[in-house]
């Protein structure tokens, strides 16, 4: 068992800190509660007091959990199921609905198709939208001043009380950018409200240049005062390095063309010093990529993770069984199934661009690949067996449809009834025999879980990789030469084992824009950065260029014969049995408005504060980009 800081366990140690052994943990009385004199004459406590933003602001898949604390979920998640590409739960930390992976029963989410209101999601989970988004994250601004006003005065020692207000400090900026980037300025609340009146709290919207000035104010503060680096049980905790790439991360975004810098608050140039800066530092203190792109997820803490969530078995976990087959799993099936758009995106193995000619093209899809491909994609055949009750099943991934046909208007369906044959994991029919997915997400799947219920794979917030690219990126839209862009991008390709060739590995310098882009696609597929991306670029148009997203439906050709439980896909009479196409995956075409590049503040959200102003793209008076 992992002897570090883990979130959800850090928290159950927090409630119980306080609390007498004879009563039930949801009898306890909240930290926040607490008798302040506890709180601030001893830094443990303080520390566990901050623990619970920790919790509840961290990302990462926390929907289940071994503590007796009960469920932790934090604002944004581990993509599962179809969800990443059907959900009506777009964004507001939840799910989001992009080209990264294809419907599972071609269903479209009614913001990708252009017909949702500003109040869209309240009618589909109001609690999701209020408490999970707006309500919730202000409640942690809340703890966070609390912290901020009390612990300059704290009687403990010096060393602790700048590491406790670094670590707050950095969480209300990333509170902040966590709803200012979904709806722009929001009201920008920095001392602790009182708590009764609702009158007397409530504020106007502050422009989006103002909370975005104080974001970065509140990093570089933070940066000052946070630690070069953690040990021991505190492994995991924010420090110096994660803090300044994070600061990257938050100019880029507002540099973009969705905000356009905001009127000189976050320039290109800006976003370039932040990221050079955060690398310059990473790399004094050992970090960098991780030599091999599959061994991200399964050698926990190394080099390459710059802000980490921890996950720690039995003490905390997260239930994952649509990353496995059904025959291995629990009760789902079908998860984060790559799209066509995401398979054709990885690069060959020579660095050229995948561009199949020919049928016998497409049956060869998965050969010879960059490395992220099969990191990332958990294709037809695929030689794994994770778990132990998979192993037990002796069996390869497959994932192919023996009673599959394409219609007339290229859908693909599964004729099968429920039928299947031995114990190959042929893809499902779903609820509406439409099923065109026959790809699934191998990236950082659990492979040592006991079972697919007990998932304690870290999320990785923020890669060194990502520090590379958003780098590269900000070098190259601040005028930069060439030369020193792609001295940020050729490390990532090198590390995904494409050949160097004349020296570029590969990457279109003709258009380096779009080979950053394109970079990003690949390099953090299901790592819940393409939807913001197709935001700040302002990229809806190539989500509507789609028409509709695409599966890629494998199906036993007619006459062949099964493939036993441990063929070898990678010879030619295993992978010429299946006939490969590509398929729609949305039953009508994507039509998102420009509008939908923000979303609307709903009516729940309105309705408790009525100096809230709702966006001028929504019909309001606000005006979002300013």
């Amino acid at each position: 068992m992992k002897n570090i800081f883990s979130i959800t366990s850090i928290y159950a140690i927090a409630l119980l800190m306080f609390c007498s052994s004879c009563h039930k943990i949801l009898d306890k009385e909240p930290l926040n509660a607490l008798d302040e004199s506890k709180i601030w004459a001893n830094p443990s406590a303080a520390t566990a007091f901050l623990d619970t933003v920790y919790y509840n602001l961290m990302p990462g898949m926390a929907y289940g959990t071994g503590n007796p604390g009960g469920c932790a979920k934090g604002l944004n998640n581990w993509f599962w199921g179809g969800w990443n590409a059907n959900s009506d739960l777009v964004q507001y930390g939840t799910y989001t609905g992009t080209d990264e992976a294809c419907p599972t029963d071609m269903e479209t989410s009614r913001y990708l198709l252009g017909t949702a209101t500003y109040d869209w999601l309240e009618n589909y989970d109001r609690a999701d939208v209020t408490e999970g988004w707006a309500v919730k994250t202000y409640g942690s601004i809340r703890s966070i001043n609390q912290i901020l006003s009390k612990v300059d005065g704290a009687t403990f020692d010096e060393a602790s009380k700048k590491h406790i207000k670094g670590q707050a400090l950095f969480f209300r900026a990333w509170a902040y950018h966590s709803l200012v980037k979904d709806v722009g300025g929001m009201p920008l609340i920095l001392t602790p409200q009182p708590v009764g009146d609702l009158t007397a709290i409530q504020q106007p919207r502050n422009k989006t240049s103002e909370c975005v000035t104080q974001m970065l104010k509140d990093l570089d503060d933070a940066i000052a005062l946070l630690p070069e680096s953690w040990s021991g049980r505190d492994l995991g905790r924010i420090d110096k390095g994660a803090a300044m790439a994070f600061k990257g991360r938050v100019l880029l975004f507002y540099a973009s063309p969705l905000f356009n810098g905001l009127n000189g608050i976050a320039t290109w140039q800006k976003a370039y010093e932040a990221n050079l800066a955060a690398k310059n530092f990473l790399d004094s203190k050992g970090k960098g990529l991780y030599p091999v792109f599959g061994k991200i997820w399964d050698d926990e803490l190394n080099k390459e993770v710059i802000m980490v969530r921890r996950f720690n078995y039995p003490d905390s976990y997260y239930p994952a069984p649509g990353f496995v087959p059904l025959f291995a799993s629990a009760d789902d099936w079908e998860s984060d199934c790559p799209s066509w758009e995401l398979i054709k995106a990885f690069p060959m193995k020579d660095g050229s661009a995948f561009n199949p000619a020919t049928a016998a093209d497409y049956e060869k899809y998965f050969i010879n690949r960059d490395d992220r491909f099969y990191a990332t994609v958990l294709f037809n055949g695929a030689p794994v067996m994770w778990s132990a009750k998979w192993q037990k099943q002796n069996v390869y991934n497959w994932s192919f449809l023996q009673f599959g046909e394409i219609d007339a208007n290229n859908n693909c369906h599964d004729k099968s009834s429920w039928k299947y044959k031995n114990d190959l994991n042929q893809s499902w029919s779903g609820l509406t025999d439409l099923s065109p997915n026959c790809t699934y997400r191998a990236k950082a799947i659990d492979k040592t879980a006991p079972d697919a219920n007990h998932s304690a794979t870290d999320w990785p917030e923020i890669r060194y990789a990502e520090v590379l690219l958003n780098l590269a990126e900000a070098a190259f839209e601040s005028g930069r030469n060439s030369a020193e862009v792609l001295s940020y991008v050729k490390p990532i390709r090198q590390r995904a084992g494409i050949d160097q060739g004349s020296g570029n590995y590969g990457i279109n310098t003709t258009d380096l824009r779009q080979a950053i882009r394109d970079e990003r696609f690949v390099e953090f597929a299901f790592e819940n950065k393409r939807w913001d991306d197709l935001r700040r670029w302002k990229a809806f148009d190539y989500l509507r260029t789609l028409g509709k997203r695409h599966g890629f439906a494998i199906i036993l050709k007619s006459g062949q014969s099964l493939p036993g439980n441990l063929d070898d896909i990678y010879q030619p009479s295993v992978y010429t049995k299946f006939a490969c196409k590509v398929v729609n995956g949305d039953k009508a075409p994507i039509a998102i408005k420009d509008k939908q590049y923000l979303f609307g503040l709903p009516y729940s959200i309105l309705s408790r504060n009525p100096k809230l102003q709702q966006s001028t793209t929504w019909g309001g008076s606000f005006d979002p980009f300013q």
